[in-house]
Formats: C-alpha cells, structure tokens, sequence
C-alpha cells in the first residue's frame, strides 16, 4: 500500500511493509507505479538481480531506488515482481523481474529524475510495521 505525499514542486510517496522486506517491495512497486501505466499484460520477463550497500537503512532504501531509476534510465526496463532475499540495515540482495520499455504496451506517467533525502523517513511501528516516506525530484 503506498500514498502521495503532497510537496512542493516535487512528488512524494508514503509506503508501509508489513516487514522490512515488505517495505522495500513496497516502495519498487509504488516507484513504478507512479511512472509507468502498463496497457497490455508482459511476456518474456527478464530476471534482474540488484545488490546495494549502504551505511545504513535509510541510505539503503534511497540507493535501492536509486538502482532502480539506473536500470529503467540505462536498460530500459519495467520492473514488476519484486524478492528480496537477504536484507539488514546495511545490505540488500534482491531480485525482480522486468520487461522492455515499449510505448504500446506502456506509457510514462510521470518521469522521476533523482530519489531525494529531503524529508526522507524509515520507522518500525510498535506493531512490526514499516513506514517510509520518499520525495522524488520529477
């Protein structure tokens, strides 16, 4: 589940995981989202393995994203269908499955240009959940 965060000038999501795992699952899928409207269902997927590192959770969750807007800028591809498969406050080993860009099957929403740490939020609730906040420089 994700939310828009109103922001000036810039566009902001609010995502919650029911773990950590979950919350960046959460947050590729929402990054996505906001950009891409899929018109026709995917064949052929192809598998991208992504592994960032980083001091510590919430540079972790900006470098994830990060590798992200690298693969869809450089390879153009369509990430959906998200694992993760080790994950701390440091380190993140992940999988995902993505498509070709193709302007018949997809069409750019909105363009995200950088992930920004302004205003940039990771917590755990008292529950277990995960909540984050992430403002996108569009």
């Amino acid at each position: 589940m994700y939310e828009f965060v109103d922001h000036t000038a810039d566009m902001g999501i609010r995502v919650e995981g029911e773990n950590l795992a979950g919350l960046f699952v959460r947050t590729a899928e929402a990054f996505f989202d906001v950009q891409i409207q899929k018109k026709k269902q995917f064949s052929s997927p192809i598998d991208v393995p992504v592994s960032v590192k980083a001091a510590n959770l919430e540079e972790l969750l900006v470098r994830w994203l990060q590798e992200l807007l690298y693969i869809l800028e450089t390879r153009h591809l369509v990430l959906s269908d998200f694992w993760i498969d080790e994950i701390d406050e440091t380190h993140l080993m992940a999988s995902a499955k993505g498509v070709k860009f193709d302007g018949t099957k997809h069409r750019v929403k909105l363009e995200i240009k950088a992930i920004t740490c302004r205003g940039l939020e990771v917590r755990k609730a008292d529950d277990g959940r995960w909540f984050a906040k992430v403002i996108f420089d569009v």
